[in-house]
């Protein structure tokens, strides 16, 4: 713990006599390396967010129009309704009954 010590120390001391202009210090080569290859991820993340968001509208597109032609036509009464005529279709799927 001692030489972590020593070694904060002299940083401190190196630091403080280590002067630099302000004016001609820059991020260079490597700062723009950093920028520009977190721009290409950022732009394939975004590619692959508009690719799955796509598929999940078409999905709940095909879900709307499936639930709004069960609404429309005859066969596709709800199984509330279906219990309610039929007693022993209850029974058959354990919601109710007497056991």
């Amino acid at each position: 713990m001692n030489g972590m010590n020593t070694l904060l120390t002299s940083a401190t001391v190196l630091a403080d006599s280590f002067s630099l202009d302000k004016d001609t210090v820059t991020p260079g080569v490597l700062g723009f390396l950093a920028i520009f290859v977190l721009g290409v991820a950022l732009f394939f993340l975004m590619r692959s967010m508009t690719g799955k968001l796509s598929v999940v509208r078409a999905e709940a597109e095909v879900e709307k129009q499936k639930t709004s032609e069960e609404g429309r036509s005859p066969a596709g009464a709800s199984t509330a309704e279906a219990t309610a005529e039929d007693p022993a279709a209850e029974d058959a799927s354990g919601k109710g009954g007497t056991a």
